[in-house]
């Protein structure tokens, strides 16, 4: 653990504590809890989220739309499966436009930790932490994003084939499984560099630490070997 700048105890594991979302005493339709969620953990991702809401009343409508037979089922497949890639484009924009952020902000985090090497250990190093782990949070944010957004869509899905009697689900996921949102890897590799290099920071023996004992090694040897040169220049003298 570390002090951070407002003088709390500062870990990732402590600052990502109770970041789940909290489970309702009673049980809770998805729609409610994906809104709850949104509201209390990313509101200000609020507009970027899945329709899941909106999606329902579309499927209300084709239901009713195909009992009156106002409209074919084919029809019905099209415009949902229409209205659906725009939703999981949305998400999926969303989501590499975050990565492209994380990528730059880690960068400069790193450059920032590499800058320490050059002076006291200690020196710069609780503020380079403190924005680790609010970078940290905000991935485990991003992946709460990931989940939700992958299970509205699941379940949308799920909902559209049991009402219109029709078969998209299987179909659509597996159509999406190579989208980057889906796969998440480069977001898996964000978390674990954030990781690892707050630990290299948190490291008693950092890098600063260790050039200055290389150097240190460097520099008794080479008086050592200064050393062995002048004495044998002494007994060359003496014979």
């Amino acid at each position: 653990p570390s002090q951070g700048i407002s003088g709390v105890t500062i870990t990732l594991e402590h600052a990502c504590k109770g970041f789940s979302p909290d489970q309702p005493s009673l049980p809770m339709k998805f729609g409610k809890l994906l809104r709850t969620t949104v509201d209390m953990r990313m509101p200000q991702w609020r507009d970027y989220v899945f329709q899941y809401k909106r999606l329902k009343q579309v499927i209300n409508q084709a239901v009713q739309q195909q009992q009156s037979g106002a409209c074919s089922s084919d029809q019905i497949l099209s415009d949902f499966t229409n209205l659906i890639d725009v939703e999981v484009a949305r998400v999926n924009d969303f989501y590499s436009d975050r990565i492209e952020e994380g990528v730059i902000i880690l960068h400069a985090l790193r450059n920032q930790a590499d800058r320490l090497q050059g002076t006291s250990p200690d020196k710069g190093r609780h503020a380079v932490q403190q924005s680790l782990v609010t970078f940290h949070l905000n991935l485990l944010i991003l992946q709460n994003y990931v989940a939700l957004n992958f299970t509205a869509i699941s379940k949308i899905l799920k909902k559209f084939d049991k009402r219109c009697k029709l078969q998209l689900r299987s179909e659509y996921i597996s159509a999406i499984v190579e989208l980057p949102f889906y796969r998440c890897q480069a977001l898996g590799s964000l978390v674990e560099e954030a990781e690892s290099l707050f630990k290299a920071i948190e490291t008693p023996t950092t890098h600063w630490q260790q050039k200055q004992e290389v150097q240190a090694q460097s520099q008794a040897q080479a008086q050592a070997q200064a050393r062995q040169k002048l004495d044998a220049a002494l007994l060359v003298r003496q014979e």
